[in-house]
C-alpha cells in the first residue's frame, strides 16, 4: 500500500496547491501514472524523481520533469547521530542494520 498512500498524497497535495515542485524520493515505476496525473492536470506542478543509490528507472525518469541521484555518500553525511534524546527524555536509537 505504500506506493498507493504515495500516489494518493501527491495527488493531493498537488490539487491543494501545497507545491510547486514535488521531489519524489523512489525509483519505483509504480508512481509513473501519478507523476504523468499531476503533470497532465495540473501543468503548473512539477515532480522531480530522485533515486537512491543504487536504484534507477528510465520510466519515471521519462515522466518527471527532472531527476536527480542520491549518491551514498551524502546519505552517510545526512544520517542522524547514533542517539537522539526527545525532549521528554526519551532516547531514540539508530537500527544497528542502519549503521
Amino acid at each position: 500500500m505504500t506506493d498507493v498512500n504515495i500516489a494518493v498524497e501527491m495527488m493531493s497535495d498537488a490539487y491543494q496547491d501545497r507545491f510547486d515542485v514535488a521531489f519524489l524520493v523512489s525509483a519505483d515505476s509504480d508512481l509513473v501514472g501519478p507523476v504523468r496525473a499531476i503533470h497532465h492536470l495540473i501543468p503548473k506542478k512539477r515532480v522531480i524523481s530522485v533515486f537512491p543509490p543504487d536504484r534507477w528507472s528510465s520510466a519515471l525518469k521519462g515522466v518527471a520533469a527532472g531527476s536527480l541521484r542520491i549518491e551514498r555518500a551524502i546519505l552517510a553525511r545526512s544520517q542522524f547521530p547514533e542517539e537522539v534524546t526527545k525532549p521528554d527524555g526519551f532516547i531514540l536509537r539508530r537500527p544497528a542494520e542502519w549503521r
